[in-house]
């Protein structure tokens, strides 16, 4: 049995269950256009209601080190937080996000093995956890940042394995029934949209 697995292992650090690193920061050189060499960059705003935009949507940047980009990819199951941002956002990273690079404004929380992403992401976004992440935040503006260390010696307790799988297959169906209500409204508002320009203008515009 593994620590992770003892009953309410309390006093466990965040560190122990996870890896825990800021982005890549980049640079105003290396916004430059250089044809092949751009990559796709995970920022604060796309952190949205849990989830992270997939790569279609995100903006491309070129690095001057591309090697030294690519060594912090996003992979399925990572936790995002913004660590610099007016506010505290979390996303799960899924298939379609996986293989982006996070910007230096937002940390990765990569969980170790046992440690199931899902659940990991359910504990820290909850309105029970997140008051202890706030009080870590610093800044004299309404521009407040967050430091992977501070967020690494935060001490979390973990249920058993199996009850993490369970929680993070509700994580996973909630998050997908969320984004296909989205979707399917705003397919519905563009025909509406569409409708009422006909009505008004006998035109159609295309969807």
């Amino acid at each position: 049995m593994t620590k992770i697995e003892k009953e309410h292992p309390s006093a466990l650090r965040l560190a122990e269950v996870a890896e825990v690193f800021a982005g890549v920061g980049v640079s105003r050189e290396e916004t430059i256009e250089r044809p092949g060499d751009k990559l796709p960059v995970i920022g604060v705003r796309d952190l949205q209601d849990g989830a992270v935009s997939p790569i279609g949507r995100l903006d491309t940047v070129g690095f001057h080190d591309r090697n030294r980009a690519i060594s912090y990819a996003v992979r399925e199951n990572d936790v995002l937080v913004t660590g610099r941002g007016t506010q505290l956002k979390f996303g799960l990273v899924g298939s379609e996000t996986a293989g982006a690079v996070a910007s230096g404004n937002v940390i990765v929380i990569r969980p170790k093995a046992p440690t199931i992403g899902g659940a990991l992401f359910a504990i820290l976004s909850s309105d029970v956890f997140r008051p202890k992440i706030e009080v870590l935040r610093r800044g004299a503006t309404t521009l407040l940042s967050l430091s992977p260390k501070d967020l690494a010696k935060i001490e979390i307790d973990l249920p058993p394995v199996d009850e993490q799988q369970r929680i993070a297959a509700l994580v996973t169906d909630t998050q997908t029934a969320y984004r296909t209500a989205i979707e399917a409204a705003e397919i519905r508002r563009a025909l509406a949209r569409r409708l009422i320009d006909a009505r008004l203008f006998g035109t159609i515009k295309q969807l």
